[in-house]
């Protein structure tokens, strides 16, 4: 395993088990490459394990407006959308981009009315929004995502909301090289 592999198995696994902080050792063998093991051997270093740090992410049902929202009762009846879909990416795909570039359409029924637009909004996060439903986002990150899109009324209030599309995204990595012994 190389080194950055190593270094995270090693600390997931002294993490996911607190109370047996076993310890750890550092060496270098005959080829260069960096060892780890909880056994001291000659000329091992004895590290101490940080605990990892850990954030925990917010549901998608507290992120995102609830799917086929109703429509705002303040619109009238003649602006009524019946329905706003995500056509790109489909749901639970998996894509190879390795730029990151994202392409996401979508479409109303009935047609978008002129002074509303629609909004993407990523993982919780609302990026820009236009009239066309058609979206670009570049350098976006390996991993699973959600979208959705949301119609909204010049005031920035949400009329319709689309069902939430998730999608996998994978980006090549070069590999690394293992250090070599001087």
């Amino acid at each position: 395993m190389n080194f950055i592999k190593t270094s995270i198995f090693i600390t997931a696994l002294v993490a996911a088990h607190p109370t047996l902080h076993a310890e750890v050792y550092k060496s270098v063998n005959e080829a260069g490459v960096i060892e780890y093991s909880d056994q001291p051997r000659e000329g091992a270093e004895k590290i101490k394990v940080k605990n990892p740090q850990s954030i925990t992410l917010p549901k998608g049902a507290d992120v995102f407006s609830t799917q086929n929202s109703a429509i705002d009762t303040r619109t009238s009846s003649s602006t009524a959308y019946q329905s706003i879909t995500i056509t790109q990416p489909a749901n639970d795909s998996a894509f190879n981009s390795g730029n990151g570039q994202v392409s996401i359409s979508s479409e109303t029924m009935p047609a978008l009315q002129a002074n509303h637009s629609i909004q993407l909004v990523m993982d919780g996060t609302p990026y820009n929004s236009n009239q066309s439903g058609s979206f670009s986002l570049s350098n976006v990150d390996r991993g699973t995502h959600q979208l959705q899109v949301n119609i909204i009324d010049s005031t920035g209030e949400t009329i319709i909301s689309s069902d939430i599309t998730s999608f996998t995204l994978h980006r090549p990595q070069v590999p690394r090289k293992a250090p070599k012994s001087n």
